[in-house]
């Protein structure tokens, strides 16, 4: 078994009528050494093995992936954090949103979607379906009305 977290690889081979335990690692001369050991030894390893990558793994899950600067500390301190209500109303509507782009014609849905998600221009997708600049440009125009007529309600 390979192990991620230290310098050496755990090993276990089954012979004909017993299971062999091996370390191997690199010393300081960039020599590989492999060397038998017993299964108590090999046991602690294995053990020693899964906490190291269970810590790690923890630590991964926990720590912050944002970057902690001092503009960006003093940024959070002036943003209001949204409440349940806020939260709750904006879920609301991005499924009525979505709900909304899925109920439109293949053609414009297809076509808003390369324009705002995936930033095609309209004479990319003009050339992606074979058609005028001005027709893409009416279809999503045609879409955008169809939304917004959609999710007044917000």
């Amino acid at each position: 078994m390979a192990n991620f977290m230290n310098a050496y690889i755990l090993e276990k081979t089954e012979g004909m009528d017993k299971e062999q335990y091996y370390v191997s690692f690199i010393d300081g001369n960039y020599v590989l050494h492999r060397i038998e050991i017993n299964f108590d030894i090999y046991s602690a390893l294995f053990e020693l093995n899964k906490r190291d990558r269970n810590l790690t793994r923890s630590d991964e899950r926990n720590l912050e992936h944002s970057e902690l600067t001092d503009e960006t500390l003093s940024r959070r301190i002036f943003e209001k954090s949204k409440g349940t209500e806020e939260i709750i109303l904006e879920k609301e509507m991005k499924t009525e949103f979505w709900k909304a782009i899925g109920e439109l014609p293949n053609i414009q849905r297809k076509r808003l979607l390369l324009y705002y998600d995936y930033g095609f221009s309209l004479k990319e997708i003009a050339k992606m379906e074979n058609c005028s600049i001005r027709a893409v440009k009416y279809s999503i125009d045609i879409a955008k009305k169809k939304l917004k007529e959609k999710i007044k309600k917000f």
